[in-house]
């Protein structure tokens, strides 16, 4: 499964975890748990 860091929308706030849409996600955390059901894979993944 895919992590929440692997997404294009993801911005990292530190190690652990990162910002998408203004919510505060962990950036292991799976892609089916995405609190906007956005996942989008970075270009060239």
């Amino acid at each position: 499964m895919a992590k929440c860091s692997e997404c294009s929308f993801y911005q990292e706030i530190d190690d652990t975890k990162g910002d998408c849409f203004g919510h505060e996600v962990q950036a292991d955390r799976d892609t089916s748990e995405c609190p906007t059901n956005a996942f989008k894979p970075k270009e060239g993944e």
